[in-house]
Formats: structure tokens, C-alpha cells, sequence
């Protein structure tokens, strides 16, 4: 990425908090349908009419109409966390990783393409932010999915459901097929967007002045993050859906939304939504899902390059570590 090169390891942190935390406000209206989507065991077309959600206008119509506006913003504060302290430490720990190739013997040593060091780097930040904020994201994924009327009104009766029926290990129901989603997702994001960047700085250095144009620069941010949200989250679909599903399986709602088997595995998993639903039930919530993906790329990359450069440009800035 461009701004990430000079940046410490605390100012990246901190540009990460600030992006997610916007990128939150931003995409969590899609956010919820593509969760609602993906938790719905029924299928959708063919005569299926216990599918709740058709498409995306009549699911907002729907969610709308019955639970209001707010619920677009369902588990606010357990996402907001999450997305701040989640991506706070994915760009502290990409910058991490990159500052340490950048002074390794074995950078001189091995000729590694620059894409290839953005998509480990990548997968390597975003196992590592999903494993110790993972609690975060299983509770806004139950918060989204169980429609109302709320079978869990409140953040703390989900947690004390959660411990006296699972334990400690419940927490961290679906783990795996989240680490296996999001390995590739990240650094596929990452790669992608660096790549791009790469690209768009060559061309600016062939500009006569090599000035810094703001808006021509804030649209190239915005740009890449979206081709790269896009394409990363379509070739991992399946896998998220998978994801949700291993999450949602031990979180018991209103039966009109529809019952999720308890799976006993991620293949398990896989291999009932293929039987009962075909291959485009690993692909439910195609649609607000791609936004979702364009939009919060673009706007945690942008805000992400943005505040750290306003960071870099501040007067009488102090070393970070």
C-alpha cells in the first residue's frame, strides 16, 4: 500500500481503528442482509415459499417493516468493536510484517514478487485479528441473524445462553471455517489492492509535476478497495456462507426464520446446504454481499490511507514505535 511503506506500527493501528470504525457505520445496512441471506436454510425460487428473503428490495421492505429501521444496525456496539479492534490490529500487523521483510538479510537473498509479500502479509494479519477478536464477530453474526421477536435482547443474555449450553468453547463456534475464509480473502484483498496502487503511483510519477492530487488520489483509493473487495470476497463465497452457518448452528430463533441443522463440521456443513439448497445455496446473499464487500473495502482503505497521511503530515509528530 502507499502511506503503510512509512508509517509505524502504532500510527498504522490507529489508522485502523479510525477505518473501522466508519467502515462499520457505513456498511452494516448490508452487512445484515447479507447475513439474513446466508442463515436462511430455505431456498430461494422454485416454488420455495418458506423462504423469508426473495431479493434485496423485498428483504428490506421486510426487515423494514417489521423490526424498523435500527434493526439495520442490529449488535451496533459488538460490530463496532469489532470492525475498530479488528482492524486496528490487521494494519498494525500487516505494517509489522512488511517492516520486518523490509529489514530482513533474506529480502536480498530471495527475489519475492511485492504482490506475493502483500497476500501473505495479508493472510498472515487477518488470522491473526480474527482469532483474537473472534468472540466479537460471532456475536454480531447471532445478533443479525435471529430476526425478531429477539430471542436475545440484550448482549449479555446471548453470552450467559452461550456459557451455560457450550462453555468457553462456544465463544469460538466456527473458528475453523473462519480461519480458512479468511486466509485467502485478506490476502486476496490485500494483494489486490496493492497491486493496483502500485499501478496508479507509476502512472503519477510519469505526471509532469508529480504533484499530490487529492481527489484524483482519494478515487484511486476508493477504486482499488472496491475491485479488491469485490473480487476477494467472490472467490471465497462459498466459504463465508459456510462460516455463518457453523456460527448461527447453536443459536437457537424464532422459528419463522427457518432451523439451521447442527452441523457437526465445516464438510458437514458444506456438504447438506449443496443437498438441500443446490450450489447456489452456498451463494445466498450474492448480491448485498459484493456491495457490502465494495463498500467497506473502499471505505477502510481510504479512510485508512487518508488518516494516515493527515497523521504523517502532522506538525512536530513524535517517533512511533
Amino acid at each position: 500500500m502507499t502511506n503503510t511503506n512509512g508509517a509505524s506500527i502504532t500510527e498504522a493501528a490507529i489508522a485502523g481503528a479510525v477505518s473501522g470504525g466508519i467502515t462499520r457505520l457505513v456498511a452494516a445496512p448490508l452487512d445484515l442482509l447479507k447475513i439474513r441471506f446466508q442463515v436462511q436454510p430455505a431456498p430461494i425460487g422454485n416454488g420455495h415459499v418458506e423462504a423469508r428473503y426473495l431479493s434485496v428490495a423485498q428483504s428490506v421492505r421486510s426487515i423494514y417493516g417489521e423490526e424498523g429501521l435500527r434493526s439495520f444496525w442490529r449488535g451496533n456496539l459488538a460490530a463496532t468493536v469489532l470492525w475498530v479492534s479488528y482492524s486496528a490490529l490487521q494494519f498494525a500487523t500487516y505494517r509489522g510484517l512488511n517492516r520486518w521483510w523490509e529489514q530482513s538479510e533474506v529480502k536480498d537473498t530471495i527475489n519475492v514478487p511485492k504482490v506475493a509479500v502483500s497476500a501473505t502479509s495479508g493472510a498472515v494479519a487477518g488470522v491473526t485479528a480474527t482469532v483474537l477478536t473472534y468472540p466479537l464477530d460471532f456475536f454480531r453474526t447471532a445478533f443479525a441473524g435471529q430476526g425478531v421477536p429477539k430471542t436475545f435482547p440484550t448482549m449479555y443474555s446471548l453470552m450467559v445462553h452461550i456459557w451455560t449450553t457450550q462453555g468457553f468453547r462456544g465463544f469460538y463456534s466456527g473458528l475453523g471455517a473462519t480461519v480458512v475464509q479468511i486466509a485467502p480473502y485478506i490476502g486476496l484483498t490485500f494483494s489486490i489492492y496493492s497491486c493496483l496502487n502500485e499501478m496508479q503511483e507509476s502512472h503519477q510519477k510519469e505526471d509532469e509535476t508529480g504533484a499530490w492530487k487529492p481527489v484524483a488520489t482519494t478515487l484511486s483509493y476508493i477504486g482499488s478497495g472496491a475491485v479488491a473487495g469485490i473480487v476477494s470476497k467472490l472467490a471465497v463465497y462459498p466459504l463465508d456462507t459456510i462460516k455463518k452457518r457453523m456460527q448461527m448452528r447453536n443459536v437457537p430463533r424464532c422459528a419463522k426464520y427457518g432451523v439451521i441443522p447442527m452441523y457437526t463440521s465445516s464438510f458437514s456443513c458444506f456438504y447438506d446446504v449443496l443437498r438441500r439448497e443446490g450450489m447456489l445455496g452456498l451463494y445466498k446473499g450474492t448480491v448485498p454481499g459484493l456491495l457490502k464487500s465494495a463498500v467497506a473495502a473502499s471505505t477502510t482503505f481510504v479512510t485508512y490511507e487518508l488518516t494516515l497521511k493527515a497523521m504523517q503530515h502532522m506538525p512536530n509528530k513524535n517517533q512511533q514505535i
